[in-house]
């Protein structure tokens, strides 16, 4: 079988890739190794409602949050969403949509097929094995998520070093306020990372922990159970996640001769929180439209000039954070306090370097003096 690409993966990078590239007149084939998309789930899909309905996700699949509570070691701060920007995502939901928009753009797809690596010729990947069979293309969209199995393989970046590893219990928790988010920080429940409790609709409550591996041996599910004893007793779980992102930040390269990476395999997210989804349709529709064009070496540079800036922040600030005990947290929360709860919105989604921030800096000069006590 031959296509002018191959997708390998079917979360939201390789779906929105496959979209764009169709929509320009390219054959796409989608390889997806999980005899489902959107399943099992391996994120929690907190992002933001505005990005999400420009990038056409229906509001149905998007639950508005209206708080957002951010709890440290011993203090807490609390920001108020009157017209809400932060949602939770029905992750199943938004991922089935993208496979809809694909499909109807015209790629095909292939469930429950593992790609067992690159077939290559000459220094070039012209396909991708799959059980006993040779599937070749113009292009080979490694989508394949944190494991970057396919660039690794064709030597095209080394893969990642650091990793947000998740643990979490979708709940029914009726008593919960769907209105409501919680963040928190600190030693007690989430060493080098932060646990989450997000509600998304229905009565149901995601919960969990994110540890920064690479920065920390402890396991997100250690914790798992005290968080949702404290804060949600006698709610129950529905469902187990788990899953991983790198942490590293934009890898140094994603494209050579017949290949080309995006989303996680690329280090298309922003490692402040973990947010992966809202970044992968973007890097996805990005690099389709490059494909369509005939140029997919130009996705990378186009890019990182769009985003890579921001991206490079949400690292650095990330790498920063996973070293912080109780107290430089609750510095942390005392300088969260300056924020209007915009701004710290701005500052989750990384759009570090908008007119907000120097607002910010202006209005609160004592934020410099703060942050050096942070690096101190």
């Amino acid at each position: 079988m031959t296509a002018d690409v191959i997708v390998a993966g079917g979360g939201p990078a390789g779906l929105a890739t496959a979209e764009a590239a169709a929509r320009c007149g390219r054959s796409v084939l989608i390889v997806e190794q999980n005899k489902e998309i959107g399943g099992p789930i391996r994120t929690s899909g907190g992002s933001f409602l505005k990005d999400l309905l420009e990038l056409g996700i229906p509001p149905d699949l998007l639950h508005p949050i209206h708080r957002c509570r951010f709890i440290g070691p011993q203090t807490e701060v609390l920001f108020e969403y009157p017209r809400p920007d932060l949602c939770i995502m029905d992750v199943r939901g938004v991922y089935q949509h993208l496979a809809e928009r694909a499909i109807a753009a015209g790629a095909r797809m292939r469930l429950a097929t593992r790609v067992d690596g690159l077939i290559q010729q000459n220094g070039q990947v012209t396909g991708v094995r799959v059980r006993n069979e040779q599937l070749t293309a113009d292009l080979v969209v490694d989508a394949t998520g944190y494991r970057a199995a396919l660039l690794r393989e064709a030597g095209v970046h080394p893969g990642f070093n650091r990793f947000g590893v998740g643990a979490e219990y979708d709940l029914y928790a009726p008593k919960w306020d769907q209105n409501e988010v919680v963040l928190i920080v600190g030693d007690r429940f989430a060493p080098s990372g932060y646990a989450w409790i997000f509600p998304w609709g229905r009565g149901r409550v995601r919960a969990g922990v994110g540890i920064i591996h690479g920065d920390s041996r402890e396991k997100p599910e250690t914790y798992l159970d005290e968080l949702v004893e404290t804060y949600l007793p006698g709610a129950q779980p529905v469902e187990v996640h788990q899953g991983l992102i790198p942490s590293d930040g934009l890898a140094a390269n994603c494209y050579a001769p017949g290949i080309l990476g995006v989303g996680d395999a690329a280090g298309h997210a922003s490692a402040l929180v973990g947010e992966g989804i809202r970044w992968a349709i973007l890097a996805g529709r990005m690099a389709g439209a490059a494909i369509g064009a005939g140029k997919p070496e130009r996705f990378p540079e186009e890019w990182n000039r769009a985003h890579g800036r921001d991206l490079r922040i949400a690292a650095a600030l990330n790498r920063r954070m996973a070293s912080f005990d109780d107290d430089k947290w609750e510095r942390a929360l005392d300088m969260l306090r300056a924020f209007s709860p915009d701004q710290f919105i701005e500052a989750l989604r990384s759009n570090f370097l908008g007119r907000w921030a120097l607002k910010l800096l202006w209005k609160n000069p004592r934020l410099l003096s703060l942050a050096g006590r942070l690096r101190e």
